[in-house]
């Protein structure tokens, strides 16, 4: 239930937030932290990130509304900035950072009514006012910092959000590489449980599927010379001829399976460009023979920081949203190997497959 202030009594104890306001404020965070990245965008693609952290800031507001109570009888069809203006904090003081709640609505509605283009200024000066607001009256209103709100139960996955709830407690407690591997198997487990089942009709790996291998996974072609020359010094040629050529097959495969890797990211719908620096910082993941999936540190080691680990985490979160807005999987006989099965199953579900069939 929401806790009601008395305007007449200020209070500076803060009612910690239920798991319900906590999901809206970190729904609001994941809108603000798209409005950042929209802002460094190239003019005009930036320009509407101003529309976007007016909405953050008054949803930010509202749900405040909802967490503590309307004691002063705030009109919410009201403008948001005369309505900020009047409220007062649990420890009686105006919110902070009001100037800049006037300054991104004036600018928002020059650009939403009268088609005033907001220049890089304005929109730098959007993002900086926007935080102020957010940082200073996070606390106030409900108790944690803006950046200590959770996004991970956005996350709809839940074997992924496991992964990044781990990482995140990891994190949390100065342990970066064991944060660092979860955020690399929840990464991992998110585009392999996605490409299971899945494949380009026409390709010659329709029982592969989608699912990434790993760089432990992988077998070496055999070369061999055969029959073996009874001559010492053609065996020589011969062995040195099927070594270059093991070697050059090699480069190409890694070549061919980096091409496979990246196609299936993209299908995926992942950000192409996030996935590099994502990938260069992230342990490298392993397949042993009985496929367990784990992951070990590389050269990327040398940058885990906590802003890194933000990073990662996000990048994680960002895709699992987008691959669970498209994703799909349909069982195919060709794929799982097994035309009997897909007969008796059309045969007592009336002519097609049941949706559920695994």
């Amino acid at each position: 239930m929401p806790h009601h202030m008395n305007p007449s009594v200020p209070s500076t104890q803060v009612p910690s937030p239920d798991s319900t306001i906590m999901k809206r404020l970190g729904y609001i965070r994941l809108l603000h932290h798209q409005a950042v990245t929209q802002s460094y965008a190239p003019a005009p693609l930036n320009f509407s990130s101003v529309l976007v952290f007016h909405d953050v800031l008054e949803h930010f507001f509202v749900v405040a509304l909802a967490h503590l109570g309307n004691p002063h009888g705030l009109d919410l069809k009201a403008p948001f900035a005369e309505n900020a203006k009047k409220f007062r904090a649990p420890d009686g003081r105006r919110l902070v950072g009001l100037d800049g709640v006037q300054r991104i609505g004036h600018d928002r509605n020059g650009l939403k009514h009268n088609g005033s283009v907001p220049g890089a200024d304005q929109v730098e000066q959007a993002r900086r006012d926007a935080a102020t607001f957010l940082d200073g009256n996070c606390p106030r209103l409900f108790g944690l910092e803006f950046a200590e709100i959770s996004m991970l139960h956005l996350v709809p996955q839940e074997a992924v959000r496991e992964h990044l709830q781990a990482g995140r407690a990891a994190a949390d407690a100065g342990q970066l590489d064991e944060a660092m591997v979860e955020v690399t198997m929840a990464f991992d487990r998110l585009i392999t449980d996605w490409g299971d089942g899945k494949y380009l009709p026409g390709s010659s790996f329709r029982t592969e599927t989608f699912r990434l291998h790993t760089s432990w996974s992988r077998p070496e072609r055999r070369v061999e010379a055969s029959p073996t020359p009874s001559d010492q010094g053609v065996r020589q040629a011969v062995n040195s001829l099927a070594s270059s050529v093991k070697k050059v097959f090699k480069e190409v495969d890694q070549e061919i399976e980096t091409l496979r890797h990246v196609m299936r990211i993209q299908i995926a719908g992942v950000d192409m460009a996030q996935y590099a620096r994502f990938a260069m910082i992230a342990p490298e993941v392993y397949e042993t023979a009985n496929g367990h999936r784990g992951a070990t540190h590389q050269e990327g080691q040398i940058h885990y920081t906590p802003e890194n680990y933000d990073f990662c985490e996000m990048f994680v979160l960002e895709s699992a949203l987008r691959i669970g807005l498209q994703n799909f999987r349909f069982w195919m006989p060709e794929t799982y190997g097994d035309w009997d099965r897909a007969k008796i199953a059309l045969e007592a579900n009336g002519g097609r497959l049941p949706d559920d069939m695994r």
